[in-house]
C-alpha cells in the first residue's frame, strides 16, 4: 500500500488536493521558524558564526521528512510483503529542478538503507521561506579542523578521544531523540570540556516524532533512515563552517558491514547505517547538490577492539566507556522490569564486550543486563540467547569455510575492489574478536 506524504513549509504553503494525500509533516512552527529541531540546531550555527547554504538546508529537510516518514509509517500495517513499504515524499526545497534530477539516486540510496520504495515529487518553497539563512551575530572565525559525528556510542567517543589527543579542534555533531543517547552524549561531552576546555565544540540536534504526529500512520522502531538524517546534520555543520569540509563517521569495519550472521538477516534486516556503499552514494548526493563537504570513515579497516586498544588516550577511553551506550534497543529491558541500560546481548552489545576485553586491560565496568554470558545456558528461541547463538553459528561456519569470507562480506552491499581484500581482513579479525568472548558461552533450544 503506497502512502503520501506532504511536507508543508507554513501556512502559506499549497494545500493538497483533498485525498491526494495521506500525511502532512509541518516543518514551521506558530511563530514562522523552522521546526522539529531545526531550526534550533541553525540557531546554534548561527552563534557560532557559522551560515550554510540553502542546498544544505534542503537536505537537512528532506533527511527529517524522510526520517518522519520512515518511523511514522508502520511496515506490519503498510507493507504488502510485511516489511517493504511504498513512500512518497513531496518536499518543498530552494532548487527543484536541481532535486528532479538526483531522484533517481536519491531513490535508489534510500532503498539501498531501508529496504523501501520511495518516490519524491519536488516543489518550490513558499515566498516567505526562500531562505533559511541568515547573517550569523558575529564573524565566522571557527577553526575546526572537521566535523565528526557523536552519537555517543563507544566508537564515536574514540573518535572524539583520538582527535582531541591529536591536536585537532573538531566540531562534534549529535542526533537523539530517546532519553538514553542524550544522557550518554550530555555525560561524555560534559566530562571531555572538563578536559579538553575549548578545544571543540558540540552541536546537537533533537529531531524526532511521536505516533500523535501521524495520525493513522502507525509507527515503525527500525530507525533504517537514521543515518541519512544524522549525516545529513553534519553536512550542514561542514557546510557551514569555513575552516573544514570534511565530516568524519567514526565507525569500526565490522559492525560498518555488518555482514548478516544468517540466511534470514537478508536485506535491510541487516542494518546499513554506515555501509561503505551507502557513505559512497551520500557522498554523491552531496557533491551533485553542490555542496562542498566530503564524508569519510577513518576506522573502515579497524575492528572495534582496534579502535580501543590504539586509541591515543586509553585512561581517559577506560574511565569514560561505561557512560557510553551501544546498545540497539536499550529501553526494551523495561518489559523484564529493569531500567534502561545495555541489554548485554544484542549485536551492537556483543561487539562492545568483545572489543573491551580486546583493547583496554581494565575490566569492562559497563553495566548489562545479561552481565554474565556463561551462568547458565542461554535459550537460543529468546532475547537472551538469539543473537549469541547467530553469532557463534556464523564464526563457526567462518572457521569451517575461511575462503567464505570474500563472498560474505559483499553481501550487504557492494564494496570498492580495490579495498575488498582490507575489508575481509576486518571482517575476519572482527568475528575473532567477538568468538573470544563467547568462548564458553552455551546457547542452545532449552
Amino acid at each position: 500500500m503506497r502512502r503520501n506524504i506532504f511536507v508543508r513549509l507554513g501556512r502559506a504553503d499549497i494545500v493538497p488536493p483533498e485525498g491526494a494525500t495521506d500525511i502532512t509533516i509541518d516543518m514551521v512552527d506558530n511563530f514562522g521558524d523552522l521546526d522539529r529541531g531545526l531550526g534550533q540546531l541553525l540557531d546554534r550555527l548561527f552563534k557560532l558564526g557559522a551560515t550554510p547554504s540553502e542546498a544544505a538546508v534542503d537536505l537537512m529537510i528532506m533527511a527529517t521528512a524522510v526520517y518522519a516518514a520512515d518511523t511514522g509509517v508502520s511496515r506490519e500495517r503498510y507493507a504488502d510483503d510485511g516489511w517493504t513499504r511504498m513512500i512518497d515524499l513531496s518536499v518543498p526545497v530552494a532548487e527543484p529542478e536541481l532535486w528532479r534530477r538526483q531522484h533517481d539516486h536519491l531513490s535508489r540510496m534510500l532503498q539501498f538503507l531501508t529496504g523501501d520504495h520511495w518516490s519524491f515529487t519536488f516543489r518550490h518553497r513558499p515566498d516567505e521561506f526562500q531562505s533559511f539563512t541568515k547573517q550569523p551575530e558575529e564573524m565566522d572565525l571557527t577553526d575546526f579542523t572537521q566535523v565528526s559525528l557523536f552519537s555517543g556510542g563507544l566508537d564515536s567517543l574514540i573518535g572524539a578521544i583520538d582527535l582531541l589527543a591529536s591536536g585537532q579542534r573538531p566540531l562534534l555533531v549529535s542526533h537523539y531523540w530517546d532519553g538514553e543517547a542524550s544522557s550518554a552524549q550530555r555525560q561524555l561531552l560534559e566530562v571531555l570540556k572538563e578536559r579538553h576546555a575549548d578545544a571543540f565544540e558540540s552541536v546537537r540536534a533533537y529531531i524526532g516524532f511521536r505516533k500523535s504526529d501521524f495520525a493513522e500512520a502507525g509507527s515503525d522502531n527500525n530507525q533504517r533512515a537514521r543515518s541519512f538524517l544524522f549525516y545529513s546534520l553534519a553536512v550542514v555543520a561542514a557546510d557551514a563552517v569555513a575552516s573544514t569540509d570534511k565530516v568524519l563517521i567514526p565507525e569500526n569495519g565490522l559492525i560498518a558491514l555488518n555482514v548478516p550472521m544468517d540466511a534470514h538477516r537478508l536485506g535491510s534486516l541487516s542494518t546499513r547505517t554506515a555501509h561503505p556503499h551507502f557513505i559512497r552514494l551520500m557522498s554523491e548526493l552531496v557533491k551533485v547538490l553542490g555542496i562542498d563537504v566530503t564524508l569519510e570513515n577513518p576506522y573502515r579497516f579497524k575492528t572495534k577492539g582496534e579502535m580501543a586498544r590504539e586509541c591515543k588516550d586509553r585512561d581517559l577511553l577506560a574511565e569514560l566507556a561505561p557512560a557510553s551506550m551501544s546498545c540497539s534497543h536499550p529501553a526494551q529491558v523495561r518489559f523484564e522490569s529493569a531500567p534502561p541500560q545495555h541489554c548485554g546481548r544484542c549485536v551492537p552489545c556483543l561487539i562492545r564486550r568483545a572489543s573491551l576485553a580486546a583493547g583496554l586491560d581494565e575490566a569492562d565496568t559497563t553495566q548489562y543486563f545479561l552481565d554474565d554470558l556463561k551462568k547458565e545456558i542461554l535459550d537460543s528461541k529468546s532475547a537472551d540467547g538469539k543473537n549469541i547463538r547467530s553469532f557463534m553459528f556464523a564464526a563457526e561456519n567462518l572457521r569451517q569455510n575461511p575462503g567464505r569470507a570474500r563472498f560474505l562480506v559483499q553481501k550487504p552491499g557492494p564494496l570498492n575492489h580495490d579495498d575488498l581484500d582490507a575489508y575481509v581482513d576486518v571482517y575476519r579479525r572482527g568475528m575473532d574478536e567477538v568468538s573470544e568472548i563467547l568462548k564458553g558461552v552455551r546457547a542452545k533450544h532449552v
